[in-house]
């Protein structure tokens, strides 16, 4: 059996929504509230990426680099910290806490370069997390650049 179409027959199919009328009213009447959604979550985005690097450029400024030995390992609600022991600038023993961990990357006994802030013994963080980040300006400038465009997007 053999299927014969005539040129002149229509080809009957479904019509694709997205070129529809109606879906180009909603496309436009909506445009300024998914704009406004795009331009908050690129902001808090930004603020984020703004406040972690204020953060690490504090740790490495105001740090003190050291080498320390994990004594111990600290859980805290399913997670383990590491509490290291090494010579503070003042040659007193001082015992920071190096984040928290699903699984402790340290063993107790094992030596790693910290960054740790004196007054926040807390805060100390991996001598390598401490100086990653070279990316952060070129991000947040294209973050900041995205969220100016998109403003002027929705206002304009």
């Amino acid at each position: 059996m053999t299927l014969e179409l005539s040129v002149n027959e229509p080809i009957l199919c479904a019509p694709c929504p997205l070129f529809s009328e109606q879906f180009l009213v909603d496309w436009t009447e909506n445009r300024g509230v998914r704009m406004l959604g795009i331009l908050i979550f690129l902001c808090i985005v930004l603020l984020s990426l703004v406040v972690n690097h204020v953060s690490r450029n504090s740790l490495k400024k105001r740090g003190v680099r050291v080498r320390a030995v994990c004594v111990d390992h600290v859980k805290v609600g399913g997670k383990v910290g590491l509490l290291m022991e090494c010579t503070g600038p003042d040659g007193v023993p001082v015992r920071p806490t190096v984040g928290y961990f699903s699984h402790p990357p340290l063993r107790v006994g094992e030596a790693a370069d910290i960054v740790y802030v004196p007054a926040n013994l807390q805060g100390a963080r991996f001598a390598n997390a401490a100086d990653s980040g070279k990316w952060a300006p070129v991000f947040i400038a294209v973050v900041s650049v995205l969220v100016v465009v998109t403003g002027l997007l929705t206002f304009s």
